[in-house]
């Protein structure tokens, strides 16, 4: 009777030992894609002589498990730059949404970009592994007298395309954040960005 529970408790500590959670951590060099520091106030203009504003308010930087049904879930570190931004559909600001968010992940990280404004939504590819995202190519934008030179055009891939409020991309300046988006019908630029 002894040496079948000796077993069990073997086998239970085994599989435990094996069956622990990593810890992914995003690397300090990583940080760097985001370049917001976190109370950022970012005003848009469209080519309709409309107004929007992105309210950066705060970086979230946390670990969480992700495999909740896992006895010990893997923990992955996740870097959240969160907004208040006027939402697509309706006239009202969402708090609480992320406009880029760092996920540590097997590997490296993953970037999650979530684009919305006034009357417009991006719903195409979303998330980036670093070496993807790295190998967009770097254009040139001019926003009234400023030039970017560093700008990386997000492509949709069509998802969504048939909603009024689709975006079909978003420009990201490796700088200076986000610049803007095109709709079929309306394009938004940032015109000022600061903090109070």
């Amino acid at each position: 009777m002894k040496k079948p529970m000796r077993n069990l408790i073997i086998i239970l500590t085994s599989i435990s030992l094996i069956s622990c959670g990593k810890d992914f951590k995003i690397e300090k060099k990583d940080f760097d894609i985001v370049p917001y520091e976190g109370n950022e106030i970012l005003i848009f203009e469209s080519d309709k002589q409309d107004g929007d504003t992105i309210f950066i308010v705060g970086i979230e930087n946390y670990s969480t498990p992700f495999g909740p049904m896992e006895i010990f879930p893997d923990e992955h570190e996740i870097y959240s730059v969160k907004t208040k931004r006027t939402d697509p559909n309706y006239d009202r600001y969402l708090e609480g949404k992320s406009l880029i968010q760092l996920v540590a992940v097997e590997g490296g990280i993953s970037i999650e970009f979530d684009i919305a404004m006034k009357r417009s939504w991006y719903y195409g590819k979303y998330t980036f592994g670093k070496s993807e995202f790295e190998k967009i190519p770097l254009t040139e934008l001019n926003i009234k007298e400023s030039t970017y030179k560093d700008v990386k055009i997000i492509e949709s891939d069509g998802s969504y395309e048939e909603r009024d409020n689709y975006a079909e991309r978003f420009y990201w300046s490796v700088e200076n954040g986000f610049l803007g988006l095109d709709r079929r019908d309306e394009k938004w630029r940032l015109i000022k960005k600061y903090v109070p």
